[in-house]
């Protein structure tokens, strides 16, 4: 009797299920995600025809028109539709606001927090100088200013890597990993026993924190249309004001209550507990972190609202082809990137706008320190103020730029308020309550930033790599621009006047406002040129021009055939019924 014989079962070719509660790539529909397609021109090309849906003669157009930031991307009635009071856009599915609330809620909330505790990293520096910390490590002369650019510098190095890897790698493993190394190096901070040793350990904490800023804005972009946007990244924004606000009352508690403990001062606690708390949001951001609508990490959303999120950026006309590792060393690529208005533009607007600040210098709290009137504690809890005006500034600016629809006009408004009070202070031989006045008003600073980055996501929305890397490009010039500014205008032995920083600060204040009008010239010559992608044809019969007849008769049919399924529809309602 021969031996029986056993067949091993072969082995499935298809991966096996991930662990439902670990962030897993989802596949969805990924044969629809089509790979980029790169062009000379830099213009998307469509199989389709585009149906006219208005004509436009502007003969006649109003001046105000100019201003009007969504001119050719919307008909006549689709922009009296709006409602500014309204959180979402009439017309609005219950599918589309039930998926917006939950991005709220895993994706700017998530940013927020993320801002915060990087925030209360970073001020922390300052809060721990005027609290004991300058004189335990000896730190003389420019020490605090050297430690703050070395910071810079590590960012400014490890920005350069993600011009590559950001469209191209997980989001949320590439955020987690960073948030980790940057939560042990600000915990480490603590055992610094020279200027040194502290410089080392912020210049690891600076190249870890280089991903966040442009990770985030790229997912906001990716997720959000540009009329919802700036609510969101106000509200990640304000993370950064509550992050410097919580750092000064933090270390006023660690001072007040542990200064002494375990042999240990109260500006060493502080780095402990920042430490602990930043590794909390880094595991939150693990959990939280969705990636992009077509390289999607999410636990929350389910299939349909990724394909849903997808559909959203198709209607706002954002490219969501696949970056290929190939497109990134063409030719084809970095010829429209060179030969493009906006790299060169934002970037010199970018490094005015990031030295338009004088606050990450501890200026305020250098000048508290100064008047040697307060206490350390009250020290620390003064410097609070201004930060927390600071989340005022950036709700009026960000929500009036969503609410309003004008970013660029916001963020002038936001941008003349700090001229002002850097004016007040660079002239400073005035009273203290103009000083008072002067620091409180300087958080305008940072208002447009949320305005801004996605506003230049928004303009190259077209071309996903030339997208992602100009607007690296832009991020780092104005980043690696306050390295050696900063350096130069605020050396702490000018504190706390600070001659030349208020000044350059105001300065470049008009210098941003007149880059930023230019940009608007440029912005809306080049949304007219991409009018009819939107089905608007843009004509002037003042000069001449006419509909051509071939586009008149296809916008009759369109709307006859329109007309014609809604008889039709109303028919098959009226036989139900």
């Amino acid at each position: 009797m021969p031996l029986p014989t056993f067949r091993f079962p072969r082995r499935s070719k298809s991966v096996s299920a991930p662990i439902k509660w670990i962030p897993h790539y989802r596949s969805v529909d990924e044969e629809e995600i089509k790979e980029e397609v790169l062009s000379t021109s830099g213009l998307e090309t469509k199989e389709e025809p585009v149906v006219v849906r208005e004509f436009r003669d502007e003969a006649n157009k109003s001046w105000w028109a100019y201003f009007d930031e969504y001119e050719y991307r919307e008909t006549k009635e689709e922009a009296k539709s709006h409602r500014f009071w309204y959180w979402f856009e009439p017309g609005t599915s219950a599918a589309e606001k039930k998926l917006i609330c939950k991005l709220d809620f895993i994706l700017a909330f998530y940013a927020f927090m993320g801002y915060w505790i990087k925030f209360i990293d970073t001020a922390n520096l300052n809060n721990a100088y005027v609290s004991g910390m300058k004189e335990d490590l000896g730190m003389k002369g420019n020490d605090l200013i050297n430690t703050q650019v070395l910071f810079t510098v590590g960012q400014i190095i490890f920005e350069l890597p993600w011009i590559y890897l950001m469209p191209r790698v997980s989001v949320t493993y590439a955020v987690f990993g960073c948030e980790m190394i940057w939560s042990l190096f600000t915990l480490v901070i603590y055992r610094a026993e020279s200027p040194a040793a502290l410089k080392g350990f912020r210049f690891v904490v600076g190249s870890a924190e280089a991903i966040f800023f442009p990770a985030v804005h790229y997912m906001l972009s990716s997720w959000y249309k540009p009329t919802e946007i700036s609510r969101r990244g106000g509200f990640f924004y304000m993370g950064q004001f509550l992050g410097v606000l919580t750092s000064g009352l933090l270390q006023s508690a660690a001072f007040r209550n542990l200064n002494g403990v375990n042999g240990l001062p109260g500006w060493k606690w502080m780095f402990i507990i920042d430490g602990c708390i930043s590794f909390g949001v880094a595991l939150l951001g693990l959990v939280l972190i969705p990636g992009t609508p077509t390289k999607c990490y999410s636990l929350w959303l389910t299939d349909d609202e990724i394909r849903l999120a997808r559909k959203r950026m198709e209607e706002n006309h954002s490219n969501l082809s696949k970056v290929t590792n190939k497109s990134f060393l063409d030719l084809k690529t970095w010829k429209r990137i060179l030969t493009s208005w906006h790299v060169y533009l934002f970037s010199v607007a970018n490094i005015f706008f990031f030295n338009v600040n004088n606050t990450s210098s501890g200026s305020f709290s250098l000048w508290l320190k100064s008047l040697d009137r307060y206490s350390t504690g009250k020290l620390n809890n003064l410097s609070t103020l201004p930060p927390a005006l600071g989340i005022i500034w950036i709700f009026i600016s960000c929500w009036g730029a969503d609410f309003t629809r004008k970013r660029f006009f916001m963020m002038v408004f936001a941008n003349t308020l700090n001229f002002i009070a850097n004016v007040v202070l660079a002239v400073w031989d005035v009273s203290e309550k103009a000083k008072w006045f002067g620091f409180c008003m300087s958080y305008w600073s940072w208002a447009p930033s949320s305005i801004l980055y996605p506003l230049i996501h928004d303009m190259l929305r077209h071309e996903v790599n030339q997208r992602n890397i100009e607007w690296m490009i832009i991020y780092v010039m104005g980043l690696q621009s306050s390295a050696w500014i900063s350096r130069l205008i605020f050396p702490t032995v000018d504190s706390p006047s600070f001659p030349k920083g208020f000044s350059t600060c105001a300065a470049f204040s008009m210098a941003f406002s007149f880059t930023l009008a230019l940009a608007y010239v440029l912005y809306k010559r080049d949304e007219k040129k991409r009018a009819m992608e939107y089905g608007i044809y843009v004509y002037n019969s003042a000069k001449g021009e006419t509909i051509p007849p071939e586009l008149e008769k296809s916008h009759r049919e369109s709307i006859e055939s329109t007309q014609i399924a809604g008889l039709d529809s109303s028919k098959e309602a009226s036989l139900k019924e």
